[in-house]
């Protein structure tokens, strides 16, 4: 388990992270909602989130796949990604992460829409979408 939280501290999770399972995702949206080059994630059972968000500041903004973007309305920290009712796993935002992790990305993925000025490092196998098992 690792423990994670917002960049004003009134969100906090904790959650099993599948080590495996860690990218650096290119695509346009997630550029776009952290203000960098990609976004490294994990992936993680839902079942095995617990969230403290006493003021009730998470936000979900639904993106035009049906899954969703959740952050801290106060901060504006990403935390996480999910998909609708049902889906075994979410996607935890690695930024967020206070726990030491030994972690490394796995794959980048969505390279199809990367920024221009951006190339992934080498040693991590790239893929123009999701690879299959993610």
């Amino acid at each position: 388990m690792v423990d994670g939280t917002c960049l004003c501290g009134k969100i906090s999770y904790k959650v099993e992270l599948l080590p495996n399972m860690v990218f650096n995702c290119h695509c346009q949206y997630c550029r776009k909602a952290h203000g960098a080059a990609y976004a490294t994630m994990a992936l993680a059972n839902k079942e095995s989130l617990t969230l403290a968000d006493p003021s009730s500041l998470l936000t979900e903004h639904k993106n035009t796949l049906g899954g969703f973007r959740a952050f801290c309305s106060a901060c504006g920290s990403r935390l996480m990604n999910y998909g609708p009712e049902g889906t075994p796993y979410l996607s935890i935002v690695l930024a967020s992460v206070d726990s030491p992790i030994d972690f490394t990305a796995v794959a980048h993925c969505n390279t199809e829409s990367k920024a221009s000025w951006c190339e992934p490092y080498e040693g991590v196998a790239s893929f123009p979408g999701f690879p299959e098992g993610f």
